[in-house]
């Protein structure tokens, strides 16, 4: 069928507006990627191991929200284009409880940059892991993966006016009940997992015009140091074994890496030797 190509950011290849859904795709094309992930995990499931999400949409029980970004019913496993991207994605959680530090500061009369100052010493002169600091015991249980990814199919551009336009158009009803108007890239990098997981499951069940399916996501971090997948592992989710077109692990080692220390120093993060436990 015809197809429309479109221009994209410089970090994606050209690829096309599918003439049935009118999403942005990209062929996969068996990119080198990376992933953080804890080993007991990679160790029971290989490297694309994810948890089961099984719910889409508002979450209305109260519990706490836990899902990423773009999971769908079923498993989604995150990868990034660069070590560094990987470490940003992951470290995240660290420099937002360092910035969470400015209210205690404020209060105390000092500034943050004082406060913490005055924390680490407290932490040093205790002998104790100082907070936000990224423990032995986080890195002693993860490592990052070199992974091939898949050398066919198509990725969803979701950072694209035409995959903006067309998720527009076709979940108005679903936006408009859960506060949006029209998709922008706000919406779909925003933090409300409401939209963005309604958003991923619509891609996920889209049939494309060569009557495929996508294999995910293709987006810019957050974190502004390049472009991540989210890879729906469709044959984990129906009890079949991995492919050789699924994304593939070429190695891996442990996360204290000149990588790692590079984003760590960017958010000011402290990278702790291991401690004794006795």
């Amino acid at each position: 069928m015809s197809s429309t190509a479109v221009s994209t950011p410089a970090a994606t290849a050209p690829g096309r507006v599918c003439t049935q859904t009118g999403l942005h795709l990209v062929p996969a094309a068996g990119e080198i990627a990376y992933r953080v992930a804890q080993d007991r995990y990679v160790r029971r499931a290989g490297v694309n191991s994810a948890p089961h999400n099984r719910h889409v949409g508002p979450i209305t029980d109260g519990t706490p929200d836990k899902r990423g970004r773009f999971d769908t019913v079923g498993r989604t496993v995150y990868f990034a284009d660069a070590p560094q991207t990987a470490f940003a994605e992951v470290l995240q959680g660290f420099a937002m409880n360092l910035t969470a530090l400015a209210p205690d500061a404020a209060a105390a009369g000092l500034s943050v940059d004082e406060y913490v100052a005055a924390v680490l010493h407290d932490a040093d002169d205790n002998d104790v892991d100082r907070p936000w600091a990224i423990s032995g015991d986080w890195q002693w249980a993860r490592s990052i993966h070199t992974v091939a990814m898949p050398r066919s199919g198509w990725w969803v551009v979701v950072d694209s006016p035409a995959t903006h336009h067309a998720l527009t158009r076709r979940l108005a009803v679903d936006l408009t009940a859960l506060g949006y108007g029209p998709v922008h890239t706000g919406v779909v990098t925003g933090d409300d997992r409401a939209v963005t997981t309604r958003v991923a499951q619509h891609v996920r069940d889209a049939v494309l015009d060569d009557g495929s399916l996508p294999l995910g996501l293709n987006f810019r971090s957050k974190t502004e140091y390049g472009r991540c997948w989210a890879f729906w592992d469709r044959r984990a989710d129906d009890g079949l074994t991995p492919s050789d077109n699924d994304p593939a692990s070429l190695g891996s080692t442990n996360v204290d890496t000149p990588e790692l220390r590079e984003v760590a120093d960017h958010y000011h993060l402290p990278v702790l030797p291991g401690r004794r436990k006795y």
